[in-house]
Parts: C-alpha cells; sequence; structure tokens
C-alpha cells in the first residue's frame, strides 16, 4: 500500500487534539507499469484504518480493533464499495485525460473527503479532487455546487451540478456516512486512541558538498502518538526560527513522524540542540548532536534511516 501526496493543497491535514476527524483519501495513477493504478485508505484522527487496491480488489485493516469489529458481511460491503469508487475515479480521470488530451505518460488522480467534528459539536465537511498535483474540483457542502479550479474542470461541473441522484449521494454521504463512520471508530478505537508513544530521536550530520550546499543538521523524530508534538532547534538554547520541516507523515502502523533541518557554520555542531515537546513526555527533552544516536552522512539526504517504532504495536 502506498500513500502519494502531490500538492500541498491535497495534503491530508493534521488535526488538532480538539477535534476528531474521518478521511478518506483515493488515488488515481496512470503511466507506471507494474504499479496499482488506484489505491485508498480511510484515517481516523491521522490514524490509517484500512486501506484498498486496484490489484488485490479487497479492502485490509491496519488494527486489530477494526479486524474483531468488522464482520464478513461488512468487509464483503466494503469490498464492493471500493469497486464502486476505484471505477468512479478511474472512469473520471480518463474523461479528464481526453479533455486534456493526454492520454499517455504519467498522471495522477487524487480524492479526498473528510468530516471534521469539534469539542463543541460543530461540522466542518470537504471533499476535494485533484489532477496532477493541482487542485481540479470541491465541493461546496452547504451549497450541494461543484466549484471547477480550471477551464477543463468547469465540464465536469456543469455535469455533476446537472445530475441529482450523483449530488443526493455525496449529500447523504457527507451529511450522514462519514459522521457516522466517525462515531462508530471512534468508539471502537477508544482505547488504541487513547496511547500515548514516546518518540524516537535520530540527529545527523550532511557535510557540505560545495559552497552552495551548507553543512545540515537534521533532527528526525519517529513512532511518536499522538500526532500533536513541537519539535524545534536551539543554538545554545535560544530558538532557531529558520529550519526547515518535512512536516508531519503517517508511518504504516499509525503513529508519525517529523523532520527538522537546519543550516550550520561549520564547527558550531556543540552549539546546536533538538528539543522535543509530545504528551507521551513528562518534560521537553533535548537531544545534542553528538548524543551516542547520531547517524553521519557524506551527502544531505532526507531518507535516513528509520527503524521500526515496533513498541506502538504492542
Amino acid at each position: 500500500m502506498f500513500l502519494i501526496l502531490f500538492s500541498i493543497s491535497l495534503c491530508f491535514s493534521w488535526v488538532s487534539p480538539d477535534i476528531d476527524s474521518f478521511t478518506v483519501l483515493y488515488t488515481g495513477i496512470s503511466g507506471i507499469p507494474g504499479y496499482p493504478e488506484f489505491a485508498g485508505m480511510a484515517m481516523l484522527n491521522g490514524v490509517i484504518l484500512s486501506h484498498y487496491d486496484s490489484d488485490t480488489l479487497q479492502m485490509f485493516s491496519r488494527h486489530q480493533f477494526i479486524t474483531d469489529y468488522l464482520n464478513v458481511e461488512e468487509w464483503d460491503y466494503l469490498n464492493v464499495l471500493g469497486k464502486k469508487h476505484y471505477d468512479v475515479m478511474m472512469g473520471t480521470m480518463n474523461t479528464i485525460l481526453k479533455l486534456m488530451n493526454q492520454t499517455v505518460g504519467f498522471h495522477t488522480f487524487q480524492w479526498i473527503r473528510s468530516v471534521e467534528v469539534t469539542e463543541d459539536g460543530s461540522i466542518k465537511r470537504s471533499m476535494r479532487f485533484g489532477f496532477d498535483g493541482k487542485d481540479y474540483i470541491s465541493l461546496e457542502p452547504d451549497r450541494m455546487r461543484w466549484v471547477a479550479s480550471n477551464h477543463i474542470a468547469v465540464k465536469t461541473k456543469e455535469k455533476w451540478d446537472s445530475d441529482q441522484s450523483w449530488n443526493e449521494h455525496w449529500k447523504w454521504q457527507m451529511e450522514v456516512e462519514l459522521i457516522s463512520l466517525l462515531r462508530k471508530y471512534l468508539k471502537i478505537g477508544k482505547e488504541f486512541l487513547k496511547k500515548k508513544v514516546q518518540p524516537e530521536v535520530f540527529i545527523s550530520r550532511s557535510e557540505a558538498n560545495s559552497q552552495y550546499k551548507p553543512l545540515t543538521l537534521s533532527c528526525l523524530v519517529t513512532g511518536f502518538y499522538p500526532v500533536d508534538i513541537e519539535v524545534t532547534w536551539l543554538r545554545n538554547g535560544e530558538v532557531m526560527s529558520e529550519t526547515q520541516s518535512s512536516g508531519l507523515r503517517p508511518n504504516h502502523d499509525g503513529s508519525h513522524q517529523i523532520q527538522k533541518e537546519i543550516e550550520i557554520n561549520a564547527g558550531d555542531e556543540d552549539q546546536y540542540s533538538c528539543q522535543i515537546e509530545h504528551s507521551s513526555l513528562a518534560e521537553p527533552k533535548l537531544h545534542q548532536w553528538d548524543s551516542p544516536s547520531v547517524i553521519y552522512t557524506t551527502a544531505h539526504t532526507s531518507e535516513v534511516p528509520v527503524p521500526e517504532p515496533s513498541q506502538f504495536s504492542k
């Protein structure tokens, strides 16, 4: 199972601890032989619950509490639903490719629908489609009208706006089904979602390889849960604002990771430390660049080896 997020506008938004969210993400791909042309996943508060792809045509659970709860009939229903959405995705993608006269080459199509409920009970609904990393069309849930993001999408908007049964289906999805699924999974996953798992921290150094590529320190924080975390580079105890962040990313097991980098001058390494604040920690923790966990690299790379956060699945 893979997750490809091609644009910031389509990336999954990590919600705050005061918001419960349920999100379904589908990705369609053309032009990559040997890769599933379609994959989907359902997420609860940033935790991947299940996934589906066009190679298996089966929905698979990512956590035991989901496996234990759903019966055979419910899995059969999810498999049928996955196939229907697969057909909708690829049919729409093929139509877009023809309209754009781009029937060959590598292309992506994404579909995200989500619902968020705050502590005071207010609800936010969202459904968006994106093509090749850019917004394509989105739904205004309150008016049940589609909003096109480019001239090609206008044709899709006109077709969808005029299809009453299509819009009635999505009105039910956004107002009834997604809310029902959110509440159900919050209930059955209550104990799972209470987990607090401490992060593992790995600091690496990338040597400057030219006058244009400065020395870089990287702080990789992984395996933590829940998602809310603060990662800060300090120099002699002072917060450094000029850092680069990978953003929060999901691990395969429902935990999360984030990586932050900072450019430094050679010889100043011992002045820097990475501070971690997380609900699993009694107090903020500092990690010096020259701690025993340091990984030295000879070229700048964001692909620092990531250990399996096995404690999360215990």
